[in-house]
């Protein structure tokens, strides 16, 4: 069987760029694998056999023969890359991207990648380690993995169906939205959990060392394990999708608040139906453990 690909270029090898590098040539994707990004991650990425080589036209100021681009840094990295590089992108190439939030880049490729064809892409994969020294070929097996169509469907143009195909080959389940539907639902599912993590571990901190030391179990760490990943991987996504960030936040404080309200004035009542809706739809979720 031949490969789909005779070059594929990922932007960015890090632990999604690195595991969709390792994915890929497991599938038997691309003839040829090359990356571009930090020297320290592509010098890495050599050396465990996920690119073949660094990628030198962009730096060269010349065309990129790659046939299929994935893009997988910072949401603000990848905004600059199809910016500023997205001319030097080969007429007729299938770009796609990994990135937390959609609106602004689905906005980017649309004004600066004229000749290419672009699919929003976010994988609902990741770890709390980092690095493409902890890639592994089977990160995205049966994660859901969100595909930006204009409708929200799967009845898409040619590059849609490749990117499809893609997901599918590197063990991924595609989930058709627009970036509008994405980055509202993301930023329930995936950041508003990280914030209200944050904001759970900052008040325990703050009310004392000696909260984490003496009684704390398993629950407070599961609860704040989030709390741990590093705000510069976190500040593009609060920026792109500040908007739906807050809103879901503001669900949440009023979910908190009627919890407070109802304690104080001794309706358990109403907080037994808070659990019982709450066990409803934490008993529906998918039993995989995932990280976004």
């Amino acid at each position: 069987m031949s490969a789909l690909f005779n070059h594929i270029l990922i932007v960015g090898v890090g632990l999604i760029g690195g595991s969709f590098g390792l994915a890929a040539r497991r599938a038997g994707l691309g003839e040829r694998i090359t990356g571009w990004g930090g020297k320290g991650s592509l010098e890495t990425a050599l050396s465990l056999g996920i690119i073949d080589e660094a990628e030198q036209s962009f730096d060269a100021g010349s065309t990129c023969q790659a046939d299929f681009i994935y893009l997988a840094a910072p949401v603000n990295a990848i905004i600059d890359f199809i910016t500023n590089r997205g001319s030097l992108v080969k007429p007729g190439a299938i770009v796609t991207d990994a990135g937390s939030t959609k609106r602004d880049i689905c906005r980017a490729a649309r004004a600066s990648l004229r000749t290419a064809s672009f699919v929003g892409g976010h994988p609902m994969a990741g770890s709390h380690l980092t690095g493409v020294s902890h890639a592994r070929a089977d990160l995205f097996s049966d994660a859901s993995y969100a595909i930006v169509t204009a409708d929200g469907d799967s009845s898409g143009d040619e590059a849609e169906q490749v990117v499809t195909e893609v997901v599918k080959a590197i063990g991924a389940r595609p989930v058709f939205m627009t970036a509008e539907a994405h980055d509202r639902e993301v930023a329930r599912v995936s950041h508003t959990p990280q914030l209200l993590s944050v904001a759970l571990a900052t008040a325990c901190a703050r009310y004392g060392d000696e909260v984490g030391k003496r009684l704390a179990g398993k629950g407070l760490g599961e609860m704040t394990r989030l709390a741990a990943s590093r705000w510069s991987v976190w500040k593009d996504i609060c920026e792109t999708n500040r908007d739906e960030i807050v809103s879901a936040l503001g669900e949440i404080a009023f979910e908190i608040e009627s919890l407070r309200e109802a304690l104080y004035e001794g309706r358990f009542s109403t907080v037994a139906g808070a659990f019982e809706e709450a066990n409803g739809f934490a008993l529906r979720l998918p039993a995989k453990d995932i990280d976004s």
